[in-house]
């Protein structure tokens, strides 16, 4: 629940600094955002990667 809430923060943020209203050319624009996109980023995928172990040993420990 929480990596896609999560994933849409991050998709939010991308698509405003996309269409965003701002005079500054887009590679200024994308420097400023992309350390916020980049962590969100990453924190959806750990959380994610931990779903899928926490899932595996789920399955090993009900299998054996």
């Amino acid at each position: 629940m929480i990596h896609r809430l999560l994933g849409m923060w991050v998709l939010k943020r991308a698509w405003r600094l996309l269409t965003a209203d701002d005079p500054r050319p887009l590679q200024q624009r994308l420097t400023r955002e992309a350390k916020r996109l980049l962590i969100g980023a990453a924190v959806v995928a750990a959380l994610m990667l931990l779903g899928a172990i926490l899932l595996v040993v789920l399955l090993i420990s009900v299998l054996t």
